[in-house]
């Protein structure tokens, strides 16, 4: 059985989960910010911005903001998370999948399959609590276990911020 420590530990690491996806969804870039410590570790393999090393928090929220800000939605589901605690690390994974939409008419909530990807993977995230007694992310991993639906629409909504659409 877990204690109560323990419990409180795991409900604070899936609230952070909880608000980087909701915080990517609904565009409030602060709101996900908030969920990492100054410097971050990404390893996001080919979908990622570069090789694993330290980057700038504050940096890496503006890299997510221009490539999620051009499509019209973004869904993004976390669910079987698990939580190990060891002397020197926290860390919570979690599965991961995520719709990523450009609507044909943006005025009609309706998708057809070409206007949908949606991308499945399982993130791992380290964690470092800082003074005010949140936790938050030091270093994450994805690894995408597969996509479908149309994949150009990454490149689609590069463009569409490009021409600042």
């Amino acid at each position: 059985m877990e204690t109560l420590e323990q419990l409180v530990l795991r409900q604070a690491l899936i609230d952070n989960y909880s608000q980087y996806a909701l915080g990517i969804d609904s565009g409030d870039w602060s709101a996900v910010r908030a969920c990492f410590s100054d410097r971050v570790i990404l390893d996001y393999g080919d979908v990622g911005a570069g090789d694993p090393a330290p980057r700038d928090s504050d940096d890496w929220v503006l890299h997510l903001q221009a490539v999620l800000s051009g499509f019209d939605c973004t869904h993004h589901m976390l669910s079987n998370h698990r939580v190990t605690v060891s002397d020197d690390s926290v860390n919570c994974c979690a599965y991961m999948m995520a719709d990523h939409v450009i609507l044909p008419d943006p005025a009609i909530a309706e998708a057809g399959a070409e206007d949908i990807c949606t991308v499945v993977g399982e993130y791992s995230n380290d964690y470092e609590q800082q003074p005010d007694g949140r936790w938050t992310i030091c270093r994450s991993r994805l690894r995408v276990k597969w996509s479908s639906g149309n994949t150009n629409l990454f490149v689609t909504a590069a463009q569409r911020m490009e021409l600042g659409n």
